[in-house]
Protein backbone atom coordinates (compact mmCIF):
# COMPACT_ATOMS: atom_id res chain seq x y z
CA UNK A 1 0.00 0.00 0.00
CA UNK A 2 1.53 3.54 -0.94
CA UNK A 3 0.29 6.85 -0.94
CA UNK A 4 1.05 8.58 -4.40
CA UNK A 5 0.25 12.40 -5.70
CA UNK A 6 -2.13 11.94 -8.47
CA UNK A 7 0.00 14.74 -10.44
CA UNK A 8 2.88 12.15 -10.35
CA UNK A 9 0.82 9.35 -11.92
CA UNK A 10 -1.96 11.03 -14.05
CA UNK A 11 -2.81 7.21 -15.88
CA UNK A 12 -5.15 6.91 -12.22
CA UNK A 13 -6.89 9.70 -13.02
CA UNK A 14 -10.11 7.35 -14.54
CA UNK A 15 -9.83 5.14 -11.31
CA UNK A 16 -9.65 8.61 -9.45
CA UNK A 17 -13.09 10.08 -10.98
CA UNK A 18 -15.30 6.85 -10.73
CA UNK A 19 -14.57 7.22 -6.99
CA UNK A 20 -15.25 10.68 -7.32
CA UNK A 21 -18.46 9.91 -8.62
CA UNK A 22 -19.68 7.41 -7.36
CA UNK A 23 -19.03 9.13 -3.57
CA UNK A 24 -20.52 12.42 -4.04
CA UNK A 25 -23.83 13.64 -5.01
CA UNK A 26 -23.79 15.90 -7.94
CA UNK A 27 -24.56 19.05 -5.76
CA UNK A 28 -21.37 17.79 -4.01
CA UNK A 29 -19.27 17.64 -7.13
CA UNK A 30 -17.25 20.43 -8.33
CA UNK A 31 -16.06 19.98 -12.10
CA UNK A 32 -13.35 17.42 -12.98
CA UNK A 33 -12.11 19.88 -15.16
CA UNK A 34 -11.50 22.66 -12.61
CA UNK A 35 -10.10 19.77 -10.51
CA UNK A 36 -7.90 18.73 -13.58
CA UNK A 37 -6.99 22.35 -13.87
CA UNK A 38 -5.67 23.18 -9.59
CA UNK A 39 -3.91 20.05 -9.45
CA UNK A 40 -1.63 21.03 -12.50
CA UNK A 41 -1.66 24.57 -10.89
CA UNK A 42 -0.46 23.30 -7.32
CA UNK A 43 -3.43 24.48 -5.90
CA UNK A 44 -4.85 20.85 -5.00
CA UNK A 45 -3.01 18.05 -3.79
CA UNK A 46 -4.74 14.84 -4.55
CA UNK A 47 -3.14 12.11 -2.82
CA UNK A 48 -4.38 8.99 -4.02
CA UNK A 49 -4.42 5.16 -1.77
CA UNK A 50 -2.66 2.67 -3.98
CA UNK A 51 -3.12 -1.34 -2.61
CA UNK A 52 -1.90 -4.05 -5.11
CA UNK A 53 -2.31 -1.68 -7.57
CA UNK A 54 -5.96 -0.85 -7.08
CA UNK A 55 -6.97 3.10 -6.22
CA UNK A 56 -8.74 2.31 -3.14
CA UNK A 57 -9.33 6.15 -1.71
CA UNK A 58 -8.47 9.57 -2.43
CA UNK A 59 -8.26 13.36 -0.29
CA UNK A 60 -7.89 16.60 -2.28
CA UNK A 61 -6.44 19.06 -0.11
CA UNK A 62 -7.15 22.75 -1.51
CA UNK A 63 -3.75 24.55 -0.69
CA UNK A 64 -4.42 28.54 0.37
CA UNK A 65 -0.95 29.38 1.84
CA UNK A 66 -1.80 33.24 1.50
CA UNK A 67 -4.39 33.07 3.60
CA UNK A 68 -2.82 30.58 5.94
CA UNK A 69 -4.83 27.52 5.54
CA UNK A 70 -5.58 24.45 3.42
CA UNK A 71 -8.60 22.70 3.15
CA UNK A 72 -9.46 19.02 2.98
CA UNK A 73 -12.41 19.65 -0.03
CA UNK A 74 -12.61 15.74 -0.94
CA UNK A 75 -12.02 12.34 0.89
CA UNK A 76 -13.19 9.13 -0.28
CA UNK A 77 -13.08 5.32 0.07
CA UNK A 78 -14.30 3.06 -3.01
CA UNK A 79 -17.48 1.97 -1.80
CA UNK A 80 -16.94 -1.84 -1.20
CA UNK A 81 -13.87 -1.24 0.27
CA UNK A 82 -15.12 1.32 3.27
CA UNK A 83 -15.37 0.13 6.87
CA UNK A 84 -11.71 -1.26 6.76
CA UNK A 85 -9.63 2.42 7.59
CA UNK A 86 -8.62 3.60 4.56
CA UNK A 87 -10.26 6.66 5.29
CA UNK A 88 -8.56 7.17 8.56
CA UNK A 89 -5.64 6.06 6.76
CA UNK A 90 -6.23 8.93 4.34
CA UNK A 91 -6.92 11.46 6.51
CA UNK A 92 -3.97 10.38 8.64
CA UNK A 93 -1.60 11.14 5.51
CA UNK A 94 -3.35 14.36 4.87
CA UNK A 95 -2.37 15.88 8.64
CA UNK A 96 0.75 14.81 8.05
CA UNK A 97 1.01 16.49 4.51
CA UNK A 98 -0.27 19.56 5.87
CA UNK A 99 2.12 19.41 9.05
CA UNK A 100 5.35 18.07 6.92
CA UNK A 101 4.84 20.23 3.67
CA UNK A 102 2.69 22.82 3.79
CA UNK A 103 3.60 26.75 5.05
CA UNK A 104 0.55 27.55 6.22
CA UNK A 105 -1.35 27.29 10.19
CA UNK A 106 -4.77 25.64 9.72
CA UNK A 107 -6.33 22.75 8.00
CA UNK A 108 -9.91 22.83 7.55
CA UNK A 109 -12.68 20.60 7.01
CA UNK A 110 -16.97 20.54 6.28
CA UNK A 111 -18.39 18.10 7.38
CA UNK A 112 -21.92 17.05 8.30
CA UNK A 113 -22.53 15.56 11.73
CA UNK A 114 -21.40 11.74 10.78
CA UNK A 115 -18.38 12.79 9.17
CA UNK A 116 -17.46 15.43 11.68
CA UNK A 117 -17.05 12.82 14.20
CA UNK A 118 -14.77 10.65 12.05
CA UNK A 119 -12.43 13.82 11.65
CA UNK A 120 -12.61 14.74 15.55
CA UNK A 121 -11.83 11.38 16.40
CA UNK A 122 -8.67 12.00 14.36
CA UNK A 123 -7.98 15.09 15.99
CA UNK A 124 -10.26 17.64 14.28
CA UNK A 125 -11.64 20.31 16.27
CA UNK A 126 -15.16 21.95 15.65
CA UNK A 127 -14.97 26.08 14.88
CA UNK A 128 -17.96 26.99 17.21
CA UNK A 129 -20.05 29.05 14.63
CA UNK A 130 -23.13 28.05 12.39
CA UNK A 131 -21.59 27.21 9.04
CA UNK A 132 -23.84 26.90 5.48
CA UNK A 133 -21.89 25.41 2.75
CA UNK A 134 -23.23 26.82 -1.06
CA UNK A 135 -24.44 23.90 -2.57
CA UNK A 136 -22.44 23.70 -6.33
CA UNK A 137 -24.44 25.25 -8.87
CA UNK A 138 -27.46 26.20 -6.98
CA UNK A 139 -28.71 28.54 -4.76
CA UNK A 140 -29.18 26.43 -1.81
CA UNK A 141 -27.13 25.78 1.23
CA UNK A 142 -26.48 23.07 3.80
CA UNK A 143 -26.02 23.32 7.27
CA UNK A 144 -22.52 21.04 8.50
CA UNK A 145 -19.41 21.89 10.88
CA UNK A 146 -16.50 23.54 10.07
CA UNK A 147 -13.79 21.74 11.73
CA UNK A 148 -9.93 22.58 12.10
CA UNK A 149 -6.50 21.57 12.92
CA UNK A 150 -3.79 23.89 13.85
CA UNK A 151 0.05 24.13 13.79
CA UNK A 152 -0.38 26.05 17.40
CA UNK A 153 -1.58 29.22 15.61
CA UNK A 154 -5.20 31.22 17.11
CA UNK A 155 -7.59 32.36 14.46
CA UNK A 156 -9.76 35.23 15.15
CA UNK A 157 -12.91 36.64 13.07
CA UNK A 158 -11.29 38.85 10.51
CA UNK A 159 -8.99 36.20 9.67
CA UNK A 160 -12.18 33.45 9.59
CA UNK A 161 -13.97 36.05 7.64
CA UNK A 162 -11.26 36.17 5.10
CA UNK A 163 -10.64 32.47 4.75
CA UNK A 164 -14.56 31.66 4.25
CA UNK A 165 -15.13 34.19 1.99
CA UNK A 166 -12.46 32.75 0.17
CA UNK A 167 -13.50 28.75 0.33
CA UNK A 168 -16.67 30.20 -0.85
CA UNK A 169 -15.90 32.61 -3.55
CA UNK A 170 -12.67 30.42 -4.92
CA UNK A 171 -14.19 27.17 -3.98
CA UNK A 172 -17.91 27.15 -4.62
CA UNK A 173 -17.50 29.62 -7.41
CA UNK A 174 -19.88 32.03 -5.78
CA UNK A 175 -19.95 35.99 -7.04
CA UNK A 176 -18.60 38.14 -4.39
CA UNK A 177 -22.48 40.15 -3.76
CA UNK A 178 -23.83 36.42 -3.15
CA UNK A 179 -25.91 37.11 -0.38
CA UNK A 180 -24.92 33.46 0.89
CA UNK A 181 -21.17 35.30 1.81
CA UNK A 182 -22.46 38.37 3.46
CA UNK A 183 -24.71 35.89 5.85
CA UNK A 184 -21.80 33.84 6.76
CA UNK A 185 -19.74 36.84 7.45
CA UNK A 186 -22.29 38.62 9.49
CA UNK A 187 -22.50 35.87 11.92
CA UNK A 188 -18.70 35.47 12.49
CA UNK A 189 -18.58 38.95 13.24
CA UNK A 190 -21.59 38.96 15.85
CA UNK A 191 -20.82 35.29 17.10
CA UNK A 192 -17.18 34.21 16.67
CA UNK A 193 -14.66 33.96 19.61
CA UNK A 194 -11.16 33.01 18.78
CA UNK A 195 -9.99 29.08 18.32
CA UNK A 196 -6.51 27.88 18.39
Amino acid sequence: MKFISLLKDISLWDDFIKIYNDSFEEWEREDVNKLLVNMIKGRYEITIYLDNNEVQGFYILDIRTKLNYALITFLAVKKELRGKKIGSKLCLNAIEFFKTNLLCGWLLVEAGDIQARFYKNLGFERINIDYMIPKFNSKDSISTQLLYISKGETINAKSLSKIIEDIFINGYSLNEDDERIQQQLEYINSNFQSNG
